[in-house]
């Protein structure tokens, strides 16, 4: 597993130690389903990871380390619901990003291939 992909997988958790993120975040998914706030700073740092996260799985594809033709959007956001669904259920994050990356990117062989 390339580090970048891992590490701006991790980030995520990491913005969660940002003062406030996590009550706004906790705050929006309390209001109903409405498209975001364009321009807004918490808008802002969710696209910007999202964005990152797409151009890592881009270029994880293009080494052979990703499964090829998956929608790149789609991977980006299992992989956050990966974290969002531990966090939610307070369920273990300890290992949590590698564990989504191999869960999510790879298939067993490439698993069995890359570990």
């Amino acid at each position: 597993m390339h580090p970048e992909l891992r590490g701006i997988v991790e980030d995520f958790e990491r913005l969660w130690a940002v003062a406030g993120f996590a009550e706004q975040f906790a705050a929006n998914m309390a209001l109903p389903p409405a498209p975001a706030v364009p321009g807004g700073p918490y808008t802002q740092v969710l696209e910007e990871h999202h964005r990152r996260l797409v151009a890592a799985l881009r270029r994880a594809q293009r080494r052979g380390e990703a499964a090829p033709g998956r929608d790149l959007d789609d991977l980006a956001d299992a992989l956050v619901g990966f974290y969002l669904s531990r966090r939610l259920c307070r369920r273990r994050l300890d290992d949590w990003a590698p564990t989504a990356i191999a869960a999510i990117i790879y298939s067993r062989q490439e698993l069995e291939d890359h570990w």
